[in-house]
This record gives structure tokens, C-alpha cells and sequence, in this order.
């Protein structure tokens, strides 16, 4: 069996194929004949027309002849001329009637298309002796089969006959044409004569290829192809120098020499087709780009269909000319074309329904109202509605959603109210102090106490401060850092829960911490008095007071390797730290500083400083500039060399003395010497 495969471009996006097959096979056999063989004289032949369809989708998903892929074609055309001499009895009917499509690598598994209207969409034209039908939605991967029965004729006094069939198929602006397969009767040894067919002229890049070169016996009746179909062309028709062609039945007896068939085409002008949207639309929405097409030229209208929803709006059709525009394709005409869509905004509702075994008498009319929101607004849910002698326990939803693409109905419930109960909750702190510092811990006990004379179940108690964090206990389960729940509590029973709050970087705040019972339950219609509120705060000091010394020499330079002490009393008895910056330091409180070790080749100073903090956290040090703009309090203090004695060392009055006499005995010594220079040299010269 000869195949022929022919390749269009179809489709946006994709490499779209359609594979003409074309074989036969003898009506009372199932063994397919293969290409070029005899048949016999008045029997029954089945064509078979397999009709693939190839692509990629935009997942790159590679269609071929064991995969599918999500690509499909409009409505593909099919015409098959049968060859003169054979005669149409009919199409090859399947059990129920309908023609679809299946799997190349399966053809038992059925996909997407099929033949429009089935096998009474199946057609055949005595006048032109051709077979047409359409095929619509057809995957790429998938195969199309009709099943044509035709008779052969009696030789008669001929010796020789030959028939060729070739189909042609076309999707949008894309044609193609099958295999071409050749059965004679006859003769093996006949002289045979070929018929050809050519384009000339300016050749569409989508014309169908033409079927190899056709032979037959002298004085055979043959048939011209039909006239090719290309979008946005003209096609002349076929012509010969060698033959005249009956115009009626478009044949010609063939002559002892070779035929050529020549066609030409036309290119159509070309219009355009636009697309509009008349009012609101997605705002991810684009119209389909202005295309042009020829005259003639079967146009697909954009695929969006009157009730199609898109991002939220529903898509009511498209108009020409202000009617309502009801086919999928169209016939381009001699004037351009603009197509006006609109959209409608879709809103959905929101509604509201009680459900359960107890519902109050008379609280229908308690239902919030039915509102509509587009898809995307935020839903604030109604509030709670109330009636004496009930409770309602709330809707079945989170407080504010985003509305969907749907109706959303909201359900709720009540319980009846024998009475309430008030359980007790008390914080405090563990480890008190006047202050805690960074990177300490304030740890809390939360006492929570069932009073009732009856359990309650489900207790739900909450950190409010975010840095308080609850901690693994006896008696009640750690949701999350600052979620506990307890299951359950017998009557006049407490549970002790945990907690702990890491001091930070605060310089100087005061922490407060609340901890609340949110929730409880009881078995006997008995429910929390909500109108209490269940809290217990505490509150603690955060002191993070630092003073950073800087040693320098009398340039402002900074030096290494000096360590000083702070300590409780003026005495220095009492050392708290030692180095160059001094933390956790108490407000209202005097500490006393002390150098204990200079810088190598500097001298100690060996005064004692006080050290003042303010109640505002600042700090003072009686005749030192201390900048408190910082998060920590720095000041500079000098050392002087060993060689030069500090204004700030002891006997420093005397010191300053003898260097201002060794300074005079110096200058003398140099007077007098200089003076002696000068008589000897004078007695010299006498």
C-alpha cells in the first residue's frame, strides 16, 4: 500500500497535519489490495479515506500515531473524485450510524471528532461524480475513516482500463491532497499513455500537491481532476494543448501521445476583519488581531461564544452591523468586516440559612438579606442575630472571604440557653524583678478555674502579645506559640498553664501582657457568658541601659588595652563588671568607675567616677560630655604618656616646677657657653 504524506500549516501556534490515505480493498473480502494490482470486471471495491490530523499543543505535547495532543481542527473539507468508469453505490455505514473519530494507535478507543452530522453528512454528487463531507474538532493524533463502495465496469471491447484516485482535504487557508492509488483491468503488457498535471503562474505556498503522473490505454475515457480549492485565490481551471475536454461530462478519450493539464491562479484582493468590544470588558482581555483575507476565503470567527465566561464576565455574542452575528464561519466578501463584542459583568449571590434541630420560632425573619458581589470584592459575613431564651453559635464561615464564581449560601446554627457559666483566668509572673534586660526571660503561670458546678470542654485561651509564647505543661495542649487549648475542666478545678516572654533590645519600656479565655463549651445547654470579658494582664519593666567607654590620647586617637570596673560603692570595694562597656544598669541608681589597667605606655588614672542614671535611662558623669543620642551611652576619657605627666596626676604643682627649672639651667648653660665662644676667639685674632 503506497502512502503519501502532505504537510500544511494549520492552526495558530501548532504544526497542524492532515494525512490523506487512500486504499481499497474487495467488497467480499477484508484483505486489503495492495497499489497497482488488477481487479476484476463488474465487482465491488471499498475505498477507504483515513483522515489524520497532527500538532503539537501549547504544552508542546507532540501528537503522533500513538499520542494525542490537545490541539483540534475547524471544520476540515473533504472531496474525493472517483475515478471515470467506477460507480458509486454507497458509503460504508457503521452500526449506529455515526461517523467519529479514534486513536491511530487504538481504533477502538474513540477521541474528539467526528464527521458533521454523520453518515447522512456524507455526500455524493452525480454530476461531478465526487464524494465531499466535512470533519470538525478533530485531535491531533486521532484518524477519521469513510468507507466509499464503488463498482468496477465490464471491459467491453477495451483491452485496458486504469483509475487513479487522489482526495483532497482543506482546513481554513490550508489544503492538501493524499496518496494517490492506481487498479486497472486488463492487460498487463498495454501500451500506456501519461496524463499530467501542472501549476503555472504564481503558485500559492498552500496549493495541494498534484498526484503523480497517470497512465492509461488509448482511447480510455478519462476524467480531469476537479478544479482545486486555495483560500484567497482564483483557480482557472485545468487546460490542454493535447485534448479537447467535454465540457459537460469532463472527461476526454485519451490519445496515443501524452497529456498535460495546466492550471493557473489568481490571487483575490484581500479585506479586512476587525474585532471591537463595545463597553466593559476583562481587564486581561484581548480582542483577536485584525487579519486580512481574500474574497471567497472561508473565515473562522474568534472562538469566544455568546454565554462563554471569561475572568468574571459573561460574553454576549458578537453583532455585525448590529445583528447578532449566529454562524461560526463566514465567507469573505469584498468589503472589510468588523465584528462588536460586549460583555456583562457576572455577579453572584451571597444568602443566608439557619440549619440544625434547634431553630428559634420566628427567626427567619432574623436572616440577613441576599446581596450580590462580583467575583474578586471582599465578603464581610453578616453579624450574629439574636432572640431571648437562644444562642446563636455563629456562621459557618471566616468573618471576610473573597467572593468566588459561584453562589455561596452561608449556614448557621443555634443552641437553646439553659444558662450560662464564667470560668476565671489569672496571669502572673513567676520570676518578679524590677527590671528584665535583653535576653532575659519573664516567666509567666496562667491560672484558668472552672467555678461551675458542672465540666466544660474545649477552652480556648490566647497570648495577645506576640513575644509571649506558651510552654508544654500538664493538662491542656500547645496549638501554637500562643494558642492553648484545654479539654476539658471538672467542676471548681484549675489547670496551670505556661508561658515566657524573651526580653529584646528595648532601652527602657514597659511591657504590658495580656493573656484572654476565648472559648468554652458545656454539654448542658449551658454556654460562656460572653458578656464578661475573660483576661488577665500583667505588666514588667524592660531596662537595657549600656554606657560604652572610649579611651583616647590627648589627639582624640583611640588606644587598646584599657579595662575599667564599675562597682556598687565609692570605696570600689564592690565590682559589678569590668571592661569598656557595662550593661543592665538601673535607672535612679549612682554607680561608681574605675580605671584598673591603662594602655601600655600610658599612665592610670586614678580617679573615681561617678556614674548617674537618670529615671529617663540618660547618664551623667560630673565633668565629662556624655552622648545619650546613641541606644547606648558613650563618653571619651584621655590617657596621657608616661614621658608627659598628666594634668590630672598627683603633684602635678611640683612637677611642673622642676620642669620649668631644669628648662632655665639649660638655657644658662648654653648662654654662658656661647659667650666663652666668643672671647676666645677674639684673643685669638689679636
Amino acid at each position: 500500500m503506497n502512502r503519501k504524506k502532505i504537510v500544511g500549516l494549520m492552526g495558530l501556534g501548532s504544526l497542524l497535519v492532515i494525512i490523506g490515505i487512500l486504499f481499497l480493498v474487495p467488497f467480499s473480502k477484508a484483505e486489503l489490495l495492495k497499489n497497482d494490482v488488477r481487479v476484476a470486471e463488474n465487482s465491488n471495491l471499498t475505498y477507504y479515506l483515513n483522515i489524520y490530523y497532527d500538532g503539537k499543543d501549547q504544552s508542546l505535547v507532540s501528537s503522533s500515531d500513538t499520542l494525542t495532543a490537545s490541539v483540534y481542527s475547524d471544520t476540515i473539507y473533504v472531496e474525493d473524485k472517483l475515478p471515470e468508469g467506477l460507480t458509486f453505490k454507497q458509503f460504508v455505514n457503521s452500526t449506529d450510524g455515526t461517523i467519529g473519530a479514534v486513536k491511530r494507535s487504538d481504533l477502538t478507543t474513540s477521541c474528539s471528532g467526528q464527521v458533521v452530522n454523520g453518515y447522512s453528512g456524507l455526500s455524493y454528487n452525480q454530476e461531478t461524480n465526487t464524494v465531499s463531507f466535512q470533519i470538525k474538532g478533530l485531535q491531533a493524533g486521532c484518524q477519521v475513516t469513510v468507507g466509499i463502495t464503488v463498482q468496477t465496469p465490464s471491459l467491453g471491447d477495451e483491452t485496458r482500463k486504469d483509475f487513479y484516485n487522489t482526495a483532497f482535504g482543506r482546513e481554513g487557508s490550508s489544503a492538501t491532497s493524499s496518496n494517490t492509488v492506481h487498479v486497472y483491468m486488463g492487460n498487463d503488457d498495454e501500451t500506456l499513455y501519461s496524463v499530467k498535471y501542472e501549476y503555472t503562474g504564481v503558485i500559492p505556498e498552500n496549493a495541494p500537491e498534484l498526484p503523480d503522473t497517470l497512465s492509461y490505454a488509448k482511447d480510455t475515457v478519462v476524467g480531469v481532476m476537479n478544479d482545486v480549492v486555495v483560500a484567497g485565490y482564483t483557480f482557472h481551471g485545468w487546460e490542454s494543448e493535447q485534448v479537447e475536454v467535454n465540457a459537460e461530462s469532463g472527461t476526454f478519450s485519451m490519445p496515443e501521445k501524452e497529456v498535460v493539464f495546466r492550471g493557473s491562479f489568481t490571487k483575490n484582493p484581500e479585506y479586512t476583519v476587525s474585532y471591537e468590544i463595545d463597553g466593559e470588558k476583562p481587564d486581561d482581555y484581548l480582542p483577536p488581531k485584525t487579519k486580512s483575507y481574500g474574497v471567497g476565503e472561508e473565515v473562522t470567527l474568534d472562538n469566544l461564544k455568546e454565554g462563554d465566561i471569561y475572568s468574571g464576565y459573561r460574553f454576549l455574542g458578537w453583532e455585525k452591523n448590529e445583528e447578532k452575528v449566529t454562524e461560526d464561519t463566514f465567507v469573505m466578501g469584498d468589503e472589510n468586516v468588523t465584528f462588536v463584542g460586549k460583555f456583562e459583568r457576572i455577579d453572584y449571590e451571597v444568602s443566608y440559612q439557619f440549619q440544625g434541630s434547634t431553630i428559634p420560632d420566628g427567626s427567619e425573619g432574623l436572616l440577613p438579606k441576599t446581596n450580590s458581589y462580583y467575583p474578586g470584592d471582599q465578603v464581610t459575613v453578616a453579624e450574629y442575630p439574636e432572640i431571648e431564651g437562644y444562642r446563636f453559635l455563629g456562621w459557618y464561615s471566616e468573618k471576610e472571604f473573597t467572593m468566588p464564581e459561584e453562589d455561596v449560601v452561608i449556614y448557621g446554627e443555634w443552641m437553646k440557653i439553659e444558662g450560662t457559666f464564667s470560668p476565671t483566668i489569672e496571669k502572673r509572673i513567676t520570676n518578679p524583678k524590677a527590671s528584665y534586660h535583653e535576653g532575659e526571660k519573664v516567666n509567666f503561670e496562667i491560672i484558668v478555674t472552672n467555678p461551675a458546678d458542672f465540666e466544660i470542654q474545649d477552652i480556648r485561651i490566647e497570648e495577645r502579645n506576640e513575644k509571649s509564647t506558651f510552654l508544654a505543661g500538664v493538662g491542656y495542649t500547645v496549638l501554637n506559640s500562643q494558642q492553648v487549648k484545654i479539654e476539658k475542666l471538672g467542676s471548681q478545678q484549675s489547670i496551670t498553664i505556661l508561658a515566657e516572654y524573651e526580653v529584646g533590645k528595648d532601652k527602657l519600656v514597659t511591657i504590658t501582657n495580656t493573656v484572654e479565655l476565648t472559648g468554652a463549651l458545656a454539654e448542658n445547654n449551658y454556654y460562656l457568658d460572653t458578656s464578661k470579658k475573660y483576661e488577665s494582664r500583667v505588666s514588667f519593666e524592660v531596662s537595657n541601659i549600656y554606657l560604652q567607654i572610649e579611651k583616647v590620647n590627648e589627639s582624640g586617637e583611640l588606644l587598646e588595652g584599657a579595662n575599667f570596673g564599675i562597682y556598687e560603692d565609692a570605696a570600689c570595694n564592690h565590682l559589678i563588671q569590668e571592661g569598656l562597656r557595662f550593661g543592665s544598669l538601673e535607672r535612679n541608681q549612682t554607680y561608681y568607675l574605675k580605671e584598673i589597667q591603662a594602655p601600655e605606655g600610658y599612665q592610670i588614672n586614678s580617679q573615681v567616677f561617678e556614674v548617674r542614671v537618670q529615671e529617663n535611662g540618660e547618664i551623667e558623669i560630673p565633668g565629662y560630655e556624655v552622648d545619650n543620642n546613641q541606644e547606648e551611652a558613650k563618653v571619651s576619657m584621655i590617657n596621657y604618656r608616661v614621658t608627659v605627666e598628666s594634668p590630672e596626676s598627683p603633684n602635678t604643682l611640683d612637677n611642673v616646677k622642676n620642669s620649668m627649672l631644669a628648662i632655665i639651667l639649660s638655657l644658662g648653660v648654653i648662654i654662658a657657653g656661647g659667650i666663652l665662644f666668643i672671647v676666645l676667639g677674639r684673643k685669638k685674632k689679636k
